[in-house]
């Protein structure tokens, strides 16, 4: 019985660290081409998605737009979160083995954005800018749809990641 016990627990541990849910970890970058722009201008962002674990870590390629995914919030110099007409959503197509990239540690993939300060902001000032990140997919989804060995995968269930902050000048 002790022995079954064993190859039991040893089993569960093995799979764990396999997957390696307990620490894979991934982080957001968010950096911008230049610290000062005009209303008239676009704004170029990048946003990274970095492995910061020590194992090998599958996330989708695209990041997901809008609602309960990545979303970009743009905040004024008094802390007051700006509201725009502009609204990034988009509706994902079922997702392919090919839609998923494997993430070495220390390993980032890379999304830029480009659109018109109009988009971001209201008028001129000082804004600060953070991405909020959440995986689009749910693990069940996910490895339906990878039929790929046990690799662990940034999934929805792993809740959402805030990128650093960043701070623009909007000029006129």
């Amino acid at each position: 019985m002790k022995t079954f016990l064993l190859i039991g627990i040893v089993g569960c541990v093995s799979v764990a660290s396999m997957l390696g849910q307990t620490d894979s970890k991934l982080g957001v970058v968010l950096r911008s081409d230049q610290e000062t722009y005009s209303i008239k201008s676009d704004i170029r962002l990048t946003i990274t998605r970095e492995n910061q674990g020590q194992h090998d870590l599958l996330i989708p390629r695209q990041l997901g737009w809008g609602g309960m995914r990545t979303n970009i919030r743009v905040f004024d110099a008094k802390g007051h979160e700006i509201q725009t007409d502009f609204l990034a959503d988009e509706l994902p197509p079922p997702p392919r083995p090919y839609d998923f990239i494997l993430l070495e540690p220390s390993e980032f993939f890379g999304t830029k954005i480009r659109a018109g300060a109009k988009e971001f902001v209201n008028a001129p000032g000082e804004y600060d800018l953070v991405v909020e990140y959440t995986s689009y997919l749910p693990e069940d989804c996910a490895r339906e749809a990878m039929k790929m060995p046990a690799v662990p995968f940034w999934s929805r269930e792993r809740g959402t990641i805030i990128s650093n902050r960043i701070r623009i000048h909007i000029a006129e």
